[in-house]
């Protein structure tokens, strides 16, 4: 068994630089080889420097490419394509992975012939405090905390996260690997590339695995710790999952009813800032999430439904283009 163990990065160096640290450590299995092949995504900062100083440590495993078209999406793709292994392995820059990672892994795909094996994340806050006092645990999944219990959920449909996320290299690219309509690009929170992915493995019957000893820790770096940060995180996630929703069902909501969704959320944050001493704080960034959240989902079905219906136009027939305006000019 071959692993490309690979690191999409972004002008983030300094945490590049700890995750290849703490891949030093990694147990490797007799029967399993690996590679760590970083994807250089468009940075500007010492990203070569930083992979060039770790490949001393890690030669000859370590390599890296460079990626120019911005974004995670086409990161991720170019990791498919140069990758050497039969199990592409996707990690995010900003972890810390467990030593045995990478032999339970391997051992999920053996035992349960999976297409795909996600795994366990914990947190890792940059200050002793920990989780702000105003953030629900059940939020935590917003810095991609994922943890589905103590034992592994053989064709499981529950979301993994990409930070933590393998498969085979040969079902991925069959499918068609990541759509680059989805995914962060630059500084955009856009999501929801590995869970198009998921869904379509498992309708081509890639049977996806959750496996709690795969474990990776995952760095909150303080500028995240905010209510803005978090409620961007929360729009942008919205917005994108709606996208991709529309685009597997080809129905949008109705944008009237996200509407009242939005008016009615607005509302009951105004009342909670106003009786601001009855409410806690959780409580009262819960009801901030549920406005970020609707107000996402109601741009994107608006863009969606604009996509859709500019489609159409593009797909009518003249003749039919022409009746429709002739008809618009006599009324």
């Amino acid at each position: 068994m071959f692993v490309s163990i690979t690191i999409q990065t972004y002008n983030r160096s300094g945490m590049l630089a700890e995750t290849l640290e703490s891949l030093r450590w990694l147990r490797r299995p007799a029967a399993v080889d690996y590679e760590i092949l970083v994807v250089d995504n468009n940075s500007t900062d010492d990203t070569r420097e930083v992979v060039q100083r770790h490949g001393r440590v890690l030669t000859p495993r370590l390599r890296s490419v460079f990626e120019p078209r911005q974004g995670l999406s086409h990161a991720r793709n170019r990791a498919l394509a140069e990758a050497r292994g039969d199990i592409v392995s996707f990690l995010d820059d900003d972890v810390a992975v467990d030593p045995g990672w990478l032999e339970a892994v391997c051992e999920a795909f053996d035992k349960y012939e999976a297409a795909v094996v996600g795994g366990r994340a914990y947190l890792i806050y940059p200050t002793a405090a920990g989780r702000p006092a105003w953030l629900p645990e059940s939020r935590e999944d917003l810095y991609s905390r994922l943890d589905h219990g103590p034992e592994p959920l053989v064709g499981t449909d529950k979301p993994l996260f990409g930070l933590n996320f393998s498969v085979l290299r040969r079902q991925a690219l069959e499918v068609g690997g990541f759509d680059s309509a989805f995914g962060r690009c630059g500084r955009s929170l856009a999501c929801g590339e590995e869970s198009d992915l998921l869904d379509r493995i498992r309708r081509a019957g890639g049977v996806v695995v959750y496996e709690p000893k795969a474990i990776v820790g995952h760095r909150v770096p303080p500028e995240r710790l905010t209510k803005k940060w978090l409620l961007r995180r929360v729009y942008h996630g919205a917005l994108s999952l709606e996208q991709l929703s529309i685009a597997q069902s080809g129905r949008p909501e109705r944008m009237r009813t996200l509407l009242l969704y939005v008016l009615w959320c607005c509302g009951s944050t105004g009342k909670a800032l106003l009786w601001g001493w009855r409410v806690s704080p959780e409580c009262l960034f819960e009801k901030q999430c549920y406005v970020a959240g609707n107000l996402g989902r109601l741009v994107g079905t608006a863009r969606s439904t604009w996509g859709i219906k500019r489609a159409r136009r593009r797909a009518a027939p003249v003749r039919d283009r022409d009746r429709i305006r002739d008809r618009s000019w006599r009324r």
